[in-house]
């Protein structure tokens, strides 16, 4: 009896224990692992779809020294990122993010993000950070017929104010308190920012940290073909995230 007891006890522990392995792999088998699990952030990749890229700035891997933080209301998604540190003014490349795009739609996009002053009542202070396209075919501002260039890639002219290895001061400007949908270059003559990809492939948007409590909540890219409105609508659907 103790014996057909010990049997019956083992086989059902045996049972429970393969149908409980039996589930994590059902569950394992049916479950895609969301693109945040990217063991290598290189290889974390934004979708372009129809002449758009939607993207939440919290959305990577490696936020280098930002703060990920939800107390300021208003903000898209489900945070914002937000520099904390030292102020680099004249020294682009610190506090890095960076955001690989797939372009499969050729042109000149317009770049603008969503942004916001979290210290102070000013609008002209902590209203800023850097921006770079490495490896885009031109990058440039405009404002009318007026096109300037980032500082140290041997095109001109340059903006007026920060400027230096191809990075752009990007600013917004109005009340400090709230989110905006502003992104220019050059003081006092406000330039809006532009990105040209001559050829279909993946390509690099760096930001960086300028402004101490500068906040970040949401960029977009998008051609001619889609409006302002529909780019930065608070319906707008966030473009595809690939691991690759």
């Amino acid at each position: 009896m103790k014996t057909y007891k010990k049997l019956s006890i083992t086989l059902l522990l045996m049972s429970i224990t393969f149908f409980a392995c039996s589930t994590d792999d059902d569950e394992n088998d049916n479950t895609i692992e969301p693109p945040i699990s990217c063991e290598n952030a290189t290889n974390f990749i934004f979708e372009e779809k129809d002449g758009l890229v939607v993207a939440e700035f919290e959305s990577i891997n490696n936020i280098n020294d930002w703060n990920n933080e939800n107390s300021v209301a208003g903000f898209s998604g489900t945070s914002y990122l937000v520099w904390k540190g030292d102020q680099f003014l004249n020294a682009p490349g610190n506090g890095l993010l960076t955001y690989n795009i797939n372009i499969t739609t050729t042109g000149t996009y317009r770049f603008i993000w969503r942004s916001r002053i979290t210290n102070g009542t000013s609008g002209s202070e902590h209203n800023d950070s850097w921006l770079r396209f490495p490896d885009a075919s031109a990058f440039f501002g405009q404002r009318n017929e007026s096109i300037v260039y980032p500082g140290d890639t041997g095109q001109t002219p340059n903006p007026n104010g920060s400027s230096k290895d191809g990075w752009f001061k990007i600013y917004k400007s109005g009340p400090a308190d709230q989110w905006k949908w502003q992104a220019s270059t050059s003081d006092n003559d406000a330039h809006d920012i532009f990105v040209t990809f001559d050829t279909p492939g993946t390509y690099m948007m760096e930001v960086s940290a300028r402004s101490s409590f500068h906040a970040l909540d949401r960029f977009v890219l998008f051609t001619e073909n889609v409006s302002l409105s529909d780019a930065t609508s608070e319906t707008a659907e966030l473009s595809e995230i690939n691991c690759n």
